[in-house]
């Protein structure tokens, strides 16, 4: 699954657009949450993620005002190349 990640009008927020279907249903995860699927497990627990919003092809990743895209962006991008089905 190839992914291209774009800028959002929020700074905080970057969006994944997948050239294929991600989700079934749409999701929102919050840093408490604990996602079933070990993916979305690990970018919402990646220092400086707040939260995640997905849905058919595109996920969108919140993060801290603090946090730098430079530094999550490989943790991101290594996660989300392990996909290989919707979830």
């Amino acid at each position: 699954m190839h992914f291209t990640a774009s800028s959002t009008p929020n700074p905080n927020a970057m969006k994944f657009t997948a050239d294929q279907p991600l989700f079934t249903d749409r999701i929102e995860i919050i840093k408490s949450d604990t996602p079933a699927s070990p993916i979305l497990n690990g970018l919402i627990h990646i220092e400086g993620i707040v939260s995640l919003f997905g849905y058919h092809n595109f996920l969108t990743v919140c993060k801290t005002p603090d946090a730098a895209w430079d530094g999550l962006l490989p943790k991101i991008e290594n996660l989300l190349a392990e996909i290989s089905k919707p979830f």
